[in-house]
């Protein structure tokens, strides 16, 4: 990117051919590049290892970098840096920084411009971070770079292929809005890695390890992996103790989820609302969502208990609310935990009509790859959205309280084989006392008797069954194998042709269209249980 004209710090009074935006040296009136070689190589002579050097704005060839690199050397070592400012400069030959020592606190090449291959293999800025704010790439090499602080690529473009590669940095490497046009591998480990809406127009690669990554609003249009690096670096044990290698995915807010693949990835914080395609994003290995609260918690003097199942951080946030953004002084659930709006912005927290399209879009995505139980799970957090969502009519919030309360959706085996014992047994017990009459009745056959010769005109008369018998009697042995019987075929919906008092027949009717649907819930649940 040219420098501002005329630039708003000191400048070289060079301007034939064209005028030179580059920083005096010292006491003279031109910059590095146009000093004469006998005052050129006077400065280059007085450096030493750990020196100051400021070049905004400068043109640096290769050869008057080597010679720069070069007075910072100690025989045999690397070159070694103070406080660097190479921001707007123009590298027309790329850069090689490789193995160099940057031991200010801040290394600065913002709006700098590498129009070749640019390395920074092996480089170490030990006590701060560096600025690659805005620069412009050619290609580039990151490899084995160590950051003791933040690495800044906000803004930077990459045109060709970029690889940042075995790269530790203490604090944040910060790729937000960056613009890669080339193929990216990136492999690093970071205390958080910044992605806001970062541009890529290649296949992209992302090895890390300890990283809260956030990838809000990021413009992905080719192939993108993120996966966790096995491998270990030095400065890693110091740097981050007390925290896991794992990467936490920590938004895919505003994001396309077309080509996006995420393996092993903790993605219990991770914020999905705006997400687009979130049934294209492709989770593989270990992916962990996270959980309701555990065991059971008191509310107004009644025992409530969570199911376990795979919860979206939105769903925290939204009960931790007290299920109403409108209401931020309403009640919360306190066993939930609070989003990072709870207090500033309620408003901003996901209401059930945002969450229920989340989580079907990620039961869809499970149901494409054949992930049951995910799927399962994620079909229970959309229904519970559409349940609590009051913008729905009330009779399908009814209907779906119902549903929940039989059968949890027909996901929970237990609770629907709960109600169906529980059925089973009140039908038992409703036949036993009242169903059942005394004695199966017996037909009577009534008829005139007539003139040898003539028809004989019958009627046969069945009398309603009759149960006179005492509560003390209904109980017994053979009236229980009875009830049995007929419990047992209406489950099935077969008539047991058993005789049945006027109560009787109801409760065999509730009886074959309650049992058979709670049968039926428990067997769905437990088929998208085991179902891989």
């Amino acid at each position: 990117m040219t420098p501002p004209w005329p630039p708003p710090w000191s400048h070289c009074d060079v301007t034939t051919p064209d005028p030179c935006s580059g920083t005096p040296i010292g006491t003279h009136t031109k910059c590095l590049a146009h000093l004469a070689p006998a005052d050129r190589a006077a400065y280059l002579a007085g450096l030493v290892p750990g020196a100051d050097v400021n070049v905004r704005g400068t043109r640096i060839t290769a050869a008057l970098l080597r010679q720069l690199l070069d007075a910072v050397r100690l025989a045999g070592r690397r070159p070694c840096l103070g406080e660097v400012d190479f921001s707007h400069v123009d590298f027309p030959d790329g850069a090689d920084f490789i193995n160099v020592d940057f031991v200010g606190s801040d290394a600065n090449f913002y709006l700098a411009s590498f129009a070749g291959f640019a390395c920074f293999n092996g480089s170490r800025f030990a006590r701060g971070g560096v600025n690659f704010h805005d620069t412009t790439f050619s290609e580039a090499a990151f490899r084995g770079m160590v950051v003791n602080g933040t690495a800044t690529f906000v803004g930077s473009r990459f045109s060709g292929d970029a690889r940042i590669e075995h790269v530790t940095c203490r604090r944040v490497l910060a790729l937000s809005n960056a613009k890669f046009g080339g193929q990216t591998r990136i492999d690093a480990a970071a205390a958080r890695v910044m992605c806001h809406q970062t541009r890529w127009d290649a296949a992209a690669s992302l090895t890390l390890r300890y990283a809260d990554l956030d990838l809000t609003g990021a413009i992905i249009s080719q192939p993108f992996a993120v996966s966790v690096s096995p491998f270990a670096r030095p400065a890693e044990s110091a740097w981050f103790r007390g925290r896991t290698p794992d990467v936490r995915v920590v938004s895919l807010a505003s994001t396309d989820t077309t080509h996006v693949l995420l393996t092993d990835m903790d993605l219990r914080s991770c914020r999905f609302a705006g997400a687009v395609h979130l049934d294209l994003l492709r989770l593989e290995g270990s992916t962990r969502f996270d959980r309701p609260p555990t065991g059971v918690h008191w509310r107004h003097g009644v025992p409530r208990r969570w199911t376990r199942r795979r919860v979206l951080a939105e769903e925290h946030a939204w009960r931790a609310l007290g299920q109403s953004p409108a209401n931020p002084a309403a009640p919360t659930d306190r066993e939930w935990k609070p989003g990072p709006h709870h207090t500033t912005h309620p408003a901003r927290t996901p209401n059930p009509d945002d969450l229920a399209p989340l989580y079907r879009a990620l039961r869809k995505g499970s149901e494409d790859v054949k992930n049951e139980p995910d799927a399962a799970d994620f079909y229970y957090g959309e229904m519970e959205m559409r349940r609590r969502d009051p913008a729905r009519p009330l009779g399908e919030r009814v209907l779906l309280t119902l549903y929940w309360a039989l059968s949890g959706y027909a996901l929970r085996a237990v609770r629907a084989l709960f109600w169906l014992i529980l059925a089973m047994t009140g039908s038992f017990f409703a036949l036993m006392l009242w169903g059942l009459p005394n004695a199966d009745p017996e037909p009577r056959i009534t008829g005139k008797q007539t003139a040898v010769g003539q028809d004989v005109r019958l009627t046969v008369d069945n009398p309603d069954p009759a149960l006179t018998l005492g509560y003390g009697d209904r109980v017994t042995g053979k009236r229980a194998e009875k009830a049995q019987r007929v419990l047992f075929n209406s489950v099935i919906f077969r008539s047991s042709g058993q005789n049945l008092t006027t109560a009787g027949t109801y409760t065999e009717m509730g009886s074959r269209i309650a049992e058979p649907v709670l049968l039926g819930f428990a067997l769905f649940a437990l088929r998208g249980r085991i179902k891989r």
